[in-house]
């Protein structure tokens, strides 16, 4: 735990203020204690807590009217109930009106750990959300639009006109083509920009746990729901929710959020208590879910439920006016985030680039660019940097000469492949140079505070030469 995040714990019993205190202190949290609502506004002034435990029932200022000035004043803080078992009806008040959740005293210390970092992570998300819509805000003004291509104007404008209403969407394209990017510019179009937008991967799940994960589950519902635990449904509530790969469900799971995009209601796994919920549903598929209505996998009323706009991002092959623009945009962000010095490429690579095969579609392509920006001999990058299956399935570029690729590496996936070759590549330069780094950088194209934070990133010693 961080001991950056900052917890104001108010009671006016001292004694519990000074226990969560040291409690707290040891979980690594930077915590201030307050006797009272009043004094508990003031200390927030200048200590601008991320969380705030407060007790419900306390003289003057009560943790309600705490609550309220919290929601009023510093909208990023989250506020969690202490409450005894009398007024454990108050604490759900108390989260209807915005507080994060609420503990019963006297508590577990694991339960009570456990809700201060479901908060922090609450409080990431929502912190992450803001950032994206700014992100996406710039990214999709007319001026600054990556793909121009006919095929990609036309999602845009989709995106424009779909965006500010509460119609549920269908995004369907192959695998890559960038189908949750479209899903957070819809969200960023909409009224519920403010709002949480949470995405879930639906294949990654077991059929239980996507259930727990959507939906949420009551204490006791199943081996180890040691406590309640609210859904990405419950998060998302106001916002929009973006289900991807929806069409690896299966039918028990289909019927369950079939209701919820008919009614806004549903219960958690174990509870019977209906939950209503204002949620925009988005969701995505790289299969033909018209194909498995007719083949009896996917429920037709459930299909027609998402499908009531449905945007089709066409994979890169079929929009190829748009390679050369993405292409110097990942060039950039690749040369950044490897802390890499600036590079371009050359006509040759772009030409490449526009002949190649493109199966996994904008993500391969990123890739690409990745490992070409990182094995490039010097600024330019040229066809030869770049290991693409053209069109026609002939290879270009290829295994830099003198690189020798070790079986181990043969199977492993492209990122770890890529830092894999990266690091013997630093490796083969620095022993060539004797270890003088500014003689290696230089070999290698780049400055020596770059080769540096490489050697410093991989954890490269001479000892491994």
């Amino acid at each position: 735990m961080s001991p950056k995040h900052r917890l104001l714990i108010v009671d006016d019993e001292p004694r519990i203020g000074q226990v969560l205190s040291l409690l707290t202190g040891r979980w690594g949290y930077d915590t201030k204690t307050a006797p009272g609502g009043e004094e508990a506004l003031a200390i927030m002034e200048e200590f601008s807590p991320e969380l705030v435990l407060t007790d419900l029932k306390m003289p003057g200022m009560d943790g309600d009217k705490l609550l309220r000035e919290v929601r009023r004043l510093h909208e990023n803080t989250l506020v969690i109930m202490m409450t005894a078992h009398a007024t454990v009806k108050n604490a759900v008040e108390s989260m209807k009106a915005g507080a994060f959740d609420y503990i019963m005293k006297p508590f577990d210390n694991d339960e009570l750990r456990l809700i201060l970092e479901r908060a922090l992570d609450h409080r990431a998300l929502l912190t992450e959300n803001k950032s994206m819509r700014a992100e996406l805000g710039a990214r999709f003004k007319p001026n600054n639009i990556i793909g121009d291509s006919q095929p990609m104007r036309g999602v845009l404008d989709l995106i424009d006109r779909v965006g500010p209403t509460r119609a549920t969407v269908l995004v369907t394209g192959e695998s890559g083509v960038g189908k949750e990017l479209v899903a957070r510019a819809i969200h960023t179009r909409s009224e519920r920009s403010d709002k949480a937008f949470v995405a879930l991967n639906c294949a990654a799940l077991t059929e239980t746990l996507l259930e727990s994960e959507l939906f949420g589950h009551e204490k006791g519902a199943f081996t180890g729901a040691t406590r309640q635990h609210h859904g990405k449904f419950e998060e998302a509530d106001g916002g929009t929710i973006f289900l991807d790969e929806i069409g690896e469900t299966n039918n028990a799971f289909q019927t369950k959020l079939l209701r919820v995009l008919q009614e806004g209601v549903f219960e958690r796994v174990g509870g019977n208590e209906p939950i209503r919920v204002d949620v925009r549903v988005i969701a995505a598929t790289n299969r033909n879910l018209e194909r498995q209505v007719k083949d009896g996998v996917f429920r037709e009323d459930l299909f027609y439920r998402l499908q009531v706009v449905p945007i089709e991002i066409p994979p890169l092959r079929e929009r190829r006016d748009d390679i050369a623009i993405l292409s110097a945009h990942f060039v950039k962000t690749a040369c950044t985030s490897n802390g890499l010095p600036r590079r371009e490429l050359s006509d040759g690579a772009i030409e490449a680039l526009k002949n190649a095969e493109w199966r996994g579609n904008v993500r391969e392509l990123e890739n690409a660019i990745e490992r070409a920006v990182i094995l490039a001999r010097g600024s330019v990058i040229e066809a030869e940097d770049l290991w693409l299956t053209r069109a026609d399935g002939t290879r270009t570029g290829g295994i830099p000469t003198g690189v020798n690729v070790p079986d181990e590496l043969a199977g492993l996936p492209l990122t770890d492949f890529i830092d894999k070759m990266t690091e013997q590549h630093i490796l083969r330069a620095l022993d060539r140079s004797g270890w003088k780094k500014q003689e290696a950088a230089d070999a290698l194209g780049i400055d020596r505070a770059t080769l540096y934070r490489i050697i410093k990133r991989f954890g490269i010693s001479q000892a491994e030469a």
